[in-house]
């Protein structure tokens, strides 16, 4: 038995971590569009009952699996309609990833010291931390993906029942969670195991109808969700989820980028790792070799090749990657040589200090209400690590990974309460809410990606009208009311006659408008 089988789990320090990003859990509101959206999906699940499609401001909603939608929707039945039940949920599924990736590390041979280090190297990474409790879909890919390649290694050694019901499992689940892009991930590591697996070499038939069979297993899964909803929701819900899944790959629908465009940010997501892992040439040459290392390169190497390809970009798809990159820096850390050093990590946290501490004016200035000093205060913080990481915590993985979890923590945390009044739509959602209740004509111009739904906690969908019918509307609801959320479809030759500042329009507003005030809106 490998030593790490029976290593105690560190609760301790795991629940501090956990501790660090708590605030952001309860204190963070819904982020404008994606985490607004899929919150208002969930609310819809919920407050209708109907849990079969995810729908948007009463439209289906054929963008996303419904998996995060079923979680957040449950845990609300349990716990009351809260943001932060959502974002304790991302957290638990990021803490259930540190373990899985530890025990990942276990079964591909690395000592205790080599598993806990590949945790904790995850656990510190921007890339990972940032997205530890945000309302999206990758965190739920990214743990059915390790638990699709424990499978893999439960194929390898021959015990190919359970590897195979696993697999299946992990293969349903993720598509529940995020589409066929779960098998994406997995596919290069499947199909190559002649390369790191012996058991895959000595029977090749078995295994690869052993993967067929988990595919299968996977697919029924995913059927017993498709198909009821398909036959529910119709050609209108099920057609645009064929469309988008053929169309992203060769040309995206959204986040259409160029091939090279994850290369520059790929740096980014692994700090603080970057600046503070140093090893061997010989080390990085020897990463490669050996049934490790053929087994991480098989995991991120195509992966991240198909993701350059394809045309849709963002840069959390690369989240399901990360573990691999933490595992290939824990096995560099066991080399001779291979060490952390932590003044590259320290300046870092300098500087967020200063970024930290000029936000508040910075953010007032842009948006145009009162700053908050009171932030700048989080500033202290990033100099506590920078100076502690030098003089105490800089030759550790776990300390350097507290020390960045906390910096990270500190700095969201100052963006969000400086940006506060520009990201909170709440205020803007309880106008809507009021009009609707109130019987008062009143519609989005364009598509508003359900931003008020959950927000306001409407009972009935924001109607939304293209831009080219506004002055139709207007003639047909002379006292109603019309609003926008981005610079392009505000009407021209009128001023609103309330605003609210906004992070993601062009002019920093959403702005509401009078009916009877749009230039050309009179009944003839």
């Amino acid at each position: 038995m490998n030593d790490a089988d029976s290593s105690p789990i560190p609760w301790r320090w795991l629940a501090l971590w956990c501790a660090l990003l708590l605030p952001l859990a309860i204190l963070f509101p819904p982020i404008p569009i994606d985490e607004t959206r899929y919150l208002t999906a969930a609310w819809e699940m919920y407050n209708s009952g109907q849990w079969l499609v995810p729908t948007v401001n009463g439209a289906w909603y054929s963008d996303k699996s419904p998996l995060l939608f079923w979680l957040i929707a449950g845990g609300w039945k349990i716990l009351g309609v809260h943001t932060w039940v959502a974002r304790v949920e991302a957290l638990l599924v990021a803490l259930g990833m540190l373990l899985t990736l530890r025990r990942l590390a276990t079964r591909l041979g690395m000592d205790a010291r080599g598993a806990d280090t590949a945790m904790w190297l995850l656990a510190g990474c921007l890339g990972f931390t940032v997205f530890s409790t945000a309302i999206m879909f990758d965190l739920l890919l990214a743990l059915t993906v390790l638990g699709a390649l424990h499978a893999l290694l439960d194929l390898d050694g021959a015990q190919w029942k359970r590897g195979i019901i696993l697999l299946g499992v992990m293969i349903g689940l993720g598509i529940l969670a995020k589409g066929p892009v779960m098998l994406l991930h997995i596919v290069a590591v499947a199909v190559l195991a002649p390369l790191w697996s012996d058991t895959a070499r000595a029977h090749k038939a078995r295994w690869y109808l052993a993967l067929l069979a988990g595919l299968l297993v996977g697919v029924v899964i995913a059927l017993c969700w498709l198909l009821p909803a398909a036959w529910y929701a119709g050609p209108s819900y099920w057609q645009p989820l064929v469309d988008k899944v053929t169309g992203r790959i060769a040309k995206s629908f959204a986040h259409s980028r160029p091939w090279w465009w994850y290369l520059p940010l790929v740096p980014v997501l692994l700090l603080p790792w970057l600046l503070t892992l140093r090893a061997p040439r010989a080390a990085w040459a020897g990463l490669w070799r050996g049934r490790f290392g053929r087994f991480v390169w098989c995991w991120w190497v195509l992966p991240f090749v198909a993701f350059c390809v394809i045309s849709g970009k963002q840069i959390h798809y690369l989240l399901p990657l990360l573990p691999a990159w933490a595992l290939a820096g824990a096995w560099l850390l066991q080399q001779s040589g291979a060490r952390l050093r932590p003044m590259l990590f320290g300046l870092l946290a300098l500087l967020a200090a200063m970024g930290m501490a000029a936000l508040p004016w910075q953010v007032a200035k842009t948006f145009g209400y009162p700053a908050q000093p009171a932030i700048a205060a989080l500033a202290l913080i990033g100099l506590i690590i920078a100076v502690g990481v030098w003089h105490l915590w800089g030759r550790g993985a776990r300390s350097l990974a507290l020390s960045a979890t906390a910096l990270i923590s500190a700095a969201m945390l100052a963006g969000a309460l400086a940006y506060l009044p520009a990201l909170d739509v709440r205020p803007e959602a309880a106008f809507v809410k009021r009009a609707l209740a109130e019987h008062v004509a009143i519609a989005h111009i364009e598509w508003n990606n359900g931003l008020f739904g959950y927000t306001g906690r409407l009972h009935q969908p924001l109607p939304w009208i293209p831009h080219d019918q506004v002055q139709a509307w207007c003639r047909a609801h002379p006292g109603g009311i019309l609003l926008t959320s981005d610079r392009s479809s505000e009407p021209r030759g009128a001023e609103p006659f309330r605003t609210w500042p906004y992070f993601l329009s062009g002019d920093h507003r959403i702005a509401a408008w009078r009916a009877s005030q749009i230039p050309g809106a009179a009944a003839h």
